[in-house]
């Protein structure tokens, strides 16, 4: 720009017929002020748009800001309604699928009118009942019964057994068990072991059941029992007779021993003499007794186990 200027100037001074020149020079000069100005122009909507841009960023800042703060709380509303739903479900007391059967046994305890108890359903012989029905002992001078809810084939569905953890003198703990139940459909039981006034069954943990009972004067019978969710019933693992079948010179019976594998055990006299026992005397004993080592491994803590009493008024 100074340049046209000066070129002006020297125009005037040196000739009069430079003046077109001059005039075409002073032409130029404008529209270096023009272009100027249009380009001061152009960038002046940049700023305008900036400004635009800068409040539309603001303003999207806050909307942004404000649905932040809407997740936050709708994430804190479903963090609280989620825990209060767990919580909920966590101390929501478990059902109970036995109630009716409890209720009803224990009635049958009070009221007693027979020397077994087959269920709340049962409508058979009490007195010789069909093969293979098993019955709870009723024991009218009961004070209580005790029972607790195992799954105990972790199949997703509780058995019910009544009993109660014992000990021994020497401080060992069992659990003395006097029935088993299971559900065969919905709200129908069926008893699927029991002790009597001459047995102990006890549970090993797991599936496994062990019963110690007399079955005579001179005849003892020790049984394993495996529960199997399938039938449900109760599988004979094994058992072991006891059977005193002579006198030592001082008269003492002396215990012969007969190990059955299996449900191969069925009394039409001497089992000593059975061909479908696996072994006899201290062999048939070692390995009964490992048998009852294996099936005692099953249970870990009994004292975990909780019982619910309920008292017989």
């Amino acid at each position: 720009m100074k340049k046209t200027i000066l070129t002006k100037v020297v125009s005037a001074v040196l000739c009069a017929s430079m003046a077109v020149s001059f005039a075409s020079c002073a032409t130029s000069s404008p529209k270096d002020t023009d272009d100027v100005e249009e380009t001061t122009l152009l960038s002046k909507p940049e700023n305008e748009g900036t400004t635009e841009t800068s409040e539309g960023t603001s303003e999207t800042t806050a909307e942004t800001t404000e649905t932040e703060a809407a997740t936050e709380v709708t994430t804190e509303a479903t963090t609280e309604a989620t825990t209060e739903a767990t919580t909920t479900a966590t101390t929501a007391p478990k059902v109970n699928p036995y109630e009716r059967f409890i209720e009803d046994y224990i009635n049958a305890i009070k009221n007693q009118s027979d020397t077994w108890y087959y269920g709340p359903d049962y409508d058979g012989d009490t007195v010789i009942p069909p093969e293979g029905t098993v019955g709870l002992l009723l024991v009218p001078e009961r004070e209580s019964v005790s029972y607790t809810l195992i799954d105990l084939d972790k199949d997703g569905t509780d058995e019910l057994i009544f009993g109660s953890t014992c000990e021994f003198s020497n401080g060992e703990k069992f659990v003395n068990v006097t029935g088993v139940v299971v559900l065969t459909g919905e709200d129908e039981y069926k008893i699927v072991a029991a002790g009597w006034d001459r047995s102990t069954l006890t549970y090993a943990g797991g599936v496994m059941f062990v019963n110690s009972g007399s079955g005579g004067a001179a005849l003892h019978v020790d049984t394993i029992y495996q529960y199997n969710s399938v039938t449900k019933s109760m599988d004979t693992v094994c058992e072991l007779i006891t059977e005193y079948l002579e006198e030592d010179s001082k008269g003492i019976p002396i215990p012969s021993y007969s190990l059955f594998e299996g449900d191969n055990f069925h009394y039409d006299g001497s089992a000593y003499e059975s061909a479908d026992a696996t072994c006899h005397d201290d062999e048939a004993l070692n390995r009964y007794n490992q048998m009852l080592d294996a099936a005692n491994q099953n249970i870990k803590d009994i004292s975990v186990i909780e019982w619910t009493k309920v008292p017989i008024n």
